[in-house]
């Protein structure tokens, strides 16, 4: 079925269970009737009406402010390479189950956005991130010419069926799917005291950090331990799905490769402790952030979303920003050689 069809049946798609078609099912009763975000994906955003968890899409607003006066504070020099970002520098992948430039939409972040059958006949540079949506269905020649952009010096990031579908497909030997999919779920997760820019302003050890698996996710197999890096793991993931990482990295050549179980955009979390329940200002004022610093509509999603909304988007947000910081410098710091 076409995108146009499906807006206008009014469906979204969610993953088939079969890993075969996907299903259509009834748009989520519950909205957001908030501002129009018009780039936004008809499966995420309809007519206004935010998909998924309708707080989630105020739990975004308020971490995209806190996100930017973080990385402003830590490191000014990391906020001018994001200001520094032109929509050629990041290409987008359309999917059917992530739609990972909501997050730049929200964050302010330029992008450009195609779809998996042009990457074959599009030009890739070396200092561009390519970001590739779940599933991650690309022909033989789209995947030859990414493993290219990779070994020359891009940044490739990947999401949930990707893992399969471009991964296992460019480098066999490194990571797999293990064939456990998961049910709808949110796991508690742990980031690893690792040197890597993902993580920056990450580690924080009054965070309770949670993380949304969409039903249907791959558990990530590392096949090649010492050059995989894990990034984020979960123990209740290895207990309900054989494998503990959530995200990983490695290099190939120049280049470098995030891959993360589920979604870039997480719809959902849950609150396990008193601390998670209290409201977003709690988790602001824990961020060093004065109320003073965010404008009205922002103080207004404020009061409407919790600690572990506003953590999981937060954690979204800044893992993001991070790695096309990451990006970055690694262009800068080869252009010095």
């Amino acid at each position: 079925m076409t995108e146009k069809n499906d807006k206008e049946k009014n469906i979204i798609k969610t993953k088939p269970k079969n890993n075969n078609v996907p299903v259509q099912a009834p748009v989520e009763t519950q909205v957001y009737e908030g501002e129009q975000f018009s780039n936004i994906p008809q499966s995420v955003n309809q007519g206004g009406k935010f998909k998924g968890d309708p707080n989630m899409q105020k739990a975004y607003q308020v971490a995209s402010k806190i996100n930017l006066e973080m990385i402003e504070r830590e490191s000014p020099e990391d906020l001018k390479h994001l200001k520094s970002v032109k929509e050629s520098d990041i290409i987008i992948l359309t999917g059917q189950y992530d739609h990972g430039q909501v997050i730049f939409e929200l964050s302010g972040i330029p992008y450009s956005l195609i779809s998996p059958n042009e990457i074959s006949s599009i030009e890739l540079r070396s200092d561009q991130i390519l970001f590739v949506n779940c599933p991650g269905n690309i022909e033989k020649r789209g995947l030859e010419r990414i493993k290219s952009f990779v070994e020359t010096g891009g940044m490739l990031v990947t999401t949930d069926w990707a893992l399969k579908n471009v991964l296992e497909q460019i480098y066999p030997d490194i990571v797999k799917y293990n064939n456990q999919a998961t049910s709808d779920d949110v796991v508690r997760v742990v980031f690893e005291k690792v040197d890597d820019t993902f993580l920056k302003g990450l580690l924080d050890p009054k965070d309770e950090p949670l993380w949304w698996l969409e039903g249907s996710s791959y558990p990530i197999e590392i096949l090649d331990e010492e050059k995989v890096t894990v990034l984020v793991s979960s123990k209740e993931m290895k207990e309900k799905y054989g494998e503990s990482p959530i995200v990983i990295t490695f290099e190939v050549g120049e280049g470098k490769i995030y891959h993360m179980t589920s979604h870039f955009y997480l719809q959902r979390t849950e609150s396990r402790s008193q601390r998670q329940k209290m409201g977003g200002a709690s988790y602001a004022a824990q961020k060093g952030m004065k109320m003073d610093s965010f404008t009205p509509q922002e103080v207004s999603a404020m009061e409407d979303v919790n600690v572990a909304q506003t953590e999981a988007a937060y954690t979204s947000i800044r893992s993001v920003s991070n790695m096309v910081m990451e990006q970055k410098k690694r262009v800068a710091k080869r252009s010095k050689k």
